[in-house]
């Protein structure tokens, strides 16, 4: 049975109406770590029968017993909640349908490019950044001989709503104060219900209404005879500061006054709105990839977009977030890096403004532990993230690294300097934003002056392994990877393979930029830096095994499968590099091809219980974000290892998505592959890492 909550969202309001879990409530939630806690009612009763409703929400008291000191309940056990067998749900990449016999409900996400805000005028700020969500719900009763009656309605269990009609005659909805509401068109067929039971209302105002009552909504009629769908609107409005730290507002507060002005325009817009993201859903539906693969696309890009948040932090700097899921913190970097394929296709300049307000505010220089108990001096580096919950950490700081560690919370100085040296090329070499990266030369330069120091800090000592712990780490602290919460293969910065392939491949990048830049001895000595490095990877080569160790220190024999994720950079912007490798970058593409033969077996990086892939050999805690990421190198570079039961695999990835344990949070990134239930990571936007899939399609031609 499929069963999953998705985020429905606009783009960079960080606000969601989530739904599709069965048994489950949802509905509208802004800036939460999860989905929100409102019965949503969507369904339809033919004449002389009951509600048949969507299975969108759970029985609760009623708020009526507050008043009269007599419990109650809500009514909810009276209505029939359609059973998974009798509805078909279809979700799109900017849509998601349910239909049941001839009853339809829909949700339209439209996404397109958005420019630099700076460029746009106010009509199209209003269309680009509407915070506002699109649906329709109606009913094929062509044949039919007696009305039909739809509703759509919500439960706020906190507070009541109130109705848009008070303050804007031209809207039939409800709205929770000024942060969000829902509306349609007022005219015949329609009628604008709300009490303690929406289902049957005992008290009601002239106009048919009870303020007191906590559930609000429409009942729709449709006459026989005829087939009728009734648009909607489903908006969010949150005026004045919302981040502290670096005080910021949301940007489409200076093109939409208050939620009302939203909501006017959610209708006004709904057709343009509605054609939009039948093109999204076009493009996927003819991209040539399986159900499941759709599926996963789909589903990442759909929580991607409820974790972007757009800022104006004055009259002239725009801030643009994604916040990390579950856990909210702002712009990890460890995020972006992975993030930004699907970002340069939609709205480029995001990266560029992450990566400026990295350089800006969130660098430091530190200091390296060397052997012996001795310091020298490191370099540039950036911090893990930007704050967390909208509240931005002082210049420096970031809200998850401390000091003293060895495991999750601790640094993670080296990954992070080789992530904005491979945003920053990838950037403007997809982009040919030249002058952007003239700019930041100078960086680029400290960046590779502390790559360098990072293996050592004598020049007669380096070998191209990065493998100085910062002094941010304290005396007995180790940096980490992005993979904070795996074991050692992954989760140990130094002299580890997955981030010594990653190194290998900014120093590819940086060579590129210097050659765009006019710098050939510049360039020149990086490529000199990518082969040592090439070298030292290649000869930890084990040609009794046919694999890589996953850390090249204290007798690790973990296989790994992101000891080519690095590739995935240079791959992507079609270097020259890989296309004509060296002679020890060809021996070490060689070897990588021997080690994921190897790897990509039931019982290594197969699962042997589901067939799910593992990052680790020697862990079941896998992250389906970075599956994707080596399935697209793999692909483009090693095709000839993957086996059925490897390329089988998304089946299984995609029914992770179903579980118990991660259907409720919507995309989930860190699973169990053993059992398929969410360990972390969950209402998560990082799987956007899927979009290579389509990249790669166009490639094959497929």
């Amino acid at each position: 049975m499929e069963s999953y909550h998705t985020q429905h969202s606009p783009f960079g309001a960080f606000a969601s109406f989530t739904i599709g879990l069965v048994g489950a409530p949802g509905g509208f939630g802004q800036s939460l770590s999860g989905p929100a806690d409102q019965n949503v009612y969507v369904g339809f009763r033919r004449s002389g029968e009951g509600w048949r409703l969507l299975p969108f929400f759970t029985p609760r008291a009623s708020q009526e017993s507050a008043f009269s000191g007599e419990e109650k309940d809500s009514g909810v056990d009276d209505l029939a909640a359609l059973m998974p067998t009798q509805y078909r749900r279809e979700l799109r990449l900017a849509s998601d349908t349910w239909r049941a016999e001839e009853f339809e409900f829909a949700l339209h996400t439209p996404f397109t490019n958005v420019p630099d805000p700076g460029t746009l005028d106010g009509t199209q700020a209003r269309r680009l950044l509407a915070p506002v969500i699109y649906g329709s719900i109606g009913f094929d009763n062509s044949l039919g001989e007696a009305s039909v009656e739809l509703v759509f309605g919500i439960n706020t269990p906190s507070r009541q709503l109130r109705p848009l009609c008070d303050t804007e005659p031209q809207l039939n909805g409800f709205a929770h104060g000024g942060d969000f509401g829902f509306a349609t068109p007022a005219g015949k067929g329609v009628q604008a219900v709300q009490g303690f039971n929406l289902f049957d209302r005992k008290q009601m105002d002239p106009r048919g209404l009870f303020l007191l009552g906590n559930e609000s909504g429409f009942v729709f009629t449709v006459p026989p005879g005829e087939v009728v769908s009734f648009p909607l609107a489903l908006g969010f409005y949150q005026a004045g500061l919302v981040t502290t730290g670096m005080a910021g507002s949301y940007l489409y507060t200076r093109y939409f006054e208050r939620l009302e002005d939203v909501l006017l325009h959610g209708l006004s817009y709904y057709r343009d709105a509605v054609a939009e993201a039948g093109r999204r859903d076009a493009e996927l539906l003819e991209s040539g990839l399986s159900a499941e693969q759709q599926f996963l696309i789909a589903q990442a890009t759909h929580s991607y977009h409820g974790s972007t948040e757009l800022l104006c932090c004055d009259e002239k700097n725009v801030v643009w977030v994604v916040n990390e899921g579950e856990y909210r913190m702002m712009n990890t970097f460890d995020l972006t890096v992975d993030q930004i394929f699907f970002e340069l296709e939609w709205h480029p300049w995001t990266v560029r403004n992450v990566l400026d307000l990295f350089a800006r505010r969130y660098c430091y220089r530190d200091d390296l532990r060397l052997p012996g108990g001795k310091t020298a001096e490191g370099g540039l580096s950036f911090t893990h993230d930007m704050g967390v919950v909208n509240h931005f950490t002082p210049p420096g700081l970031s809200s998850y690294e401390c000091v003293g560690l060895e495991g999750c919370f601790s640094h993670m100085t080296m990954e992070q300097l080789v992530n904005w040296v491979l945003c920053a090329v990838t950037y403007s070499r997809r982009t040919g934003d030249r002058a952007w990266l003239a700019a930041n030369q100078d960086t680029l330069a400290q960046c590779a002056e502390s790559l360098r120091r990072r293996d050592n800090p004598d020049p007669a000592l380096r070998d191209g392994l990065l493998k100085c712990d910062s002094t941010r780490c304290g005396a007995h602290g180790a940096e980490i990877t992005t993979y904070d919460s795996l074991d050692v293969s992954l989760g140990q910065a130094r002299n580890n393979l997955y981030l010594s392939v990653k190194a290998l491949a900014a120093w590819q990048l940086i060579a590129a930029a210097l050659d765009d830049l006019g710098d050939p001895a510049g360039a020149a000595a990086a490529r000199a830096d990518a082969d040592r490095a090439a070298g030292s990877i290649s000869s930890k080569f084990e040609k009794e095994t046919g694999c890589f160790p996953a850390v090249f220190e204290a007798g690790n024999r973990a296989r790994i499968l992101p000891a080519v994720e690095g590739f995935a950079f240079p791959l992507y912007l079609d270097l020259d590099d890989l296309r004509h490798p060296s002679p020890a970058l060809k021996t070490l593409l060689a070897q990588c091809r021997a080690h994921l033969a190897a790897s990509l077996r039931p019982g290594v990086c197969l699962d042997s219980v589901t067939g799910g892939w593992k990052l680790s050999s020697s862990s079941t805690n896998t992250w389906f974000s970075k599956i994707a990421l080596a399935q697209y190198v793999i692909r483009g570079l090693f095709a000839d290892v993957l086996t059925p039961a490897a390329v089988a695999a998304d089946k299984v990835h995609a029914s992770w998505e179903n579980t118990p344990g991660c259907g409720a949070m919507a995309m989930c990134d860190q699973i169990d592959s053993d059992t398929g239930i969410a360990r972390g990571s969950k209402y998560y936007p990082r799987c956007v890492t899927t979009w290579l899939w389509l990249l790669e399609g166009t490639r094959r031609g497929t």
